[in-house]
């Protein structure tokens, strides 16, 4: 933009030192004057033009006239670092300070030689004075030019647009804005960026616990899970059962044993649930006790199952008596059942005619009220304090915070907008000016929505 704007007015400048040539000593001062006209008058275009563009991507206009927060807004449009701005108007300063001073420098040296009657040092001195600012001018336009292409590279891929508009934007910068801005372009956003693949191990997986699913598996040469291990003396055997009449049976010629009535125990607060029963109390009769097996250690869960397989059983041997569980009272089983029924019971949305609307990202919201509320983060006015609250996840920042208001009435839908920046608009591109029927698309900005009937 800044060399456009001086190639142009170094054109009006020859152009009239070519016809104004018989004015004298106000040629210089009417060439400044028309200069800074034509440099004003081109910077007034292009920023009602950018005001246009940062309108719709919901970017503030008043940016669109701050000298270098223009730049910085469109590096940050196009995905860039916005302080490449900043950069390239200090190097702009650095440039115009660093070719003064050389211009200077040369310039003297070059009248020295003159006076010396030094002919050649005179020219070559000249001749610096004219090359080396040049070449730091062109330089900072090399850095221009680089970040001005990124820029509108990125620009034009979120409008949708294709490389003519970035050799426009290089050379003709403020038809390019017009175009942009006060065309049809829409902004549709960048494309998402993707995570590039890392070199570094994945993380070491936790230790599994023996106690959850998934364990790993014990080491060859390891014992079995339960077994003692290496070096610890067996466990000893349970001696097998002798041979004899069935458990409860009566032998022949022998009155049959009438087992004294077991007290059940009451049951241990606060013990192991997973525990064998307590042994049945001790029968006050004259039979002798049965041989208790050999302590067997609780190793895993199915260890007291094979001590008792292992115990030889005596042929009248009593039942062992199941301790019956207390009762539990009627006052403590309604009010779990209350509970129950405050955790699990779950009034359902009323739907209203089975509408849905579907937002920008391929998401559907049921409508569940006569009234909605829409926008990137709605609050319902206050003549509505009912209303749902749907909010747009919008990735081309051209919606409002409350932007409009979505109504069910007996002929059908009604959009309203509600001073939103961007506008609302229907299927059909118009403009909606107030209140409108909807019946299917409509826009809120540039964010697509669709209104559907369920079946």
């Amino acid at each position: 933009m800044t060399g456009l704007v001086g190639t142009a007015t170094d054109a009006a400048a020859a152009a009239l030192a070519y016809y104004g040539g018989g004015m004298g000593g106000q040629t210089p001062v009417i060439l400044t004057i028309l200069q800074l006209v034509l440099a004003i008058g081109i910077y007034v275009w292009v920023a009602l033009a950018l005001t246009a563009v940062f309108r719709k991507v919901g970017q503030a206009t008043w940016k669109a006239w701050v000298p270098v927060v223009n730049v910085w807004t469109l590096f940050t449009l196009a995905g860039m670092r916005g302080w490449w701005a900043a950069v390239l108007a200090g190097a702009g300063v650095v440039a115009a300070v660093a070719s003064i001073v050389v211009a200077a420098v040369f310039a003297g040296a070059a009248v020295g030689a003159a006076g010396a009657d030094d002919a050649g040092a005179a020219t070559g001195s000249l001749v610096a004075a004219i090359v080396v600012p040049a070449l730091i001018w062109l330089v900072y336009g090399v850095l221009a030019l680089i970040l001005q292409i990124r820029m509108l590279i990125g620009v034009n891929r979120g409008f949708g647009l294709g490389a003519g508009h970035i050799v426009l934007g290089v050379l003709l910068f403020p038809v390019w804005a017009s175009l942009v801005g006060w065309g049809s372009a829409r902004w549709i956003g960048l494309p998402p960026k993707v995570a590039q693949p890392t070199l570094t191990a994945p993380p070491a997986p936790p230790a599994a616990s023996p106690f959850t699913l998934g364990a790993p598996a014990a080491p060859l040469g390891a014992p079995p899970h339960g077994a003692p291990p290496h070096g610890a003396p067996p466990l000893p055997a349970a001696p097998l059962p002798a041979p004899g009449p069935l458990r409860g049976a009566v032998p022949p010629g022998a009155a049959p044993a009438v087992p004294a009535p077991a007290v059940p125990s009451p049951p241990a607060i606060g013990g192991n649930p997973w525990a064998p029963p307590p042994p049945p109390a001790p029968a006050s009769s004259s039979r002798p006790a049965a041989p208790a097996a050999p302590p067997v250690p609780p190793v895993v869960a199915a260890a007291p199952v094979a001590a008792v397989a292992a115990t030889p059983v005596s042929a009248a041997a009593p039942p062992v008596p199941v301790p019956a569980a207390p009762p539990t009272p009627v006052a403590a089983v309604d009010q779990v059942a209350a509970d129950d029924l405050d955790e699990r019971t779950v009034l359902a949305a009323r739907r209203i005619g089975g509408w849905s609307l579907a937002l920008p990202g391929g998401a559907r919201v049921a409508l569940t009220a006569d009234t909605v509320v829409l926008g990137r983060n709605p609050v319902a006015p206050g003549e509505h304090a009912g209303a749902q609250v749907v909010a747009v996840d919008d990735a081309t920042r051209t919606v409002s915070k409350t932007h409009a208001l979505l109504q069910r009435r007996d002929a059908g839908w009604v959009v309203t907008d509600l001073a939103s920046t961007n506008g609302v608009f229907l299927g059909d591109e118009s403009e909606v000016a107030g209140s409108a029927g909807v019946s299917d698309v409509f826009f809120l900005g540039d964010a697509r929505l669709e209104l559907h009937a369920d079946t």
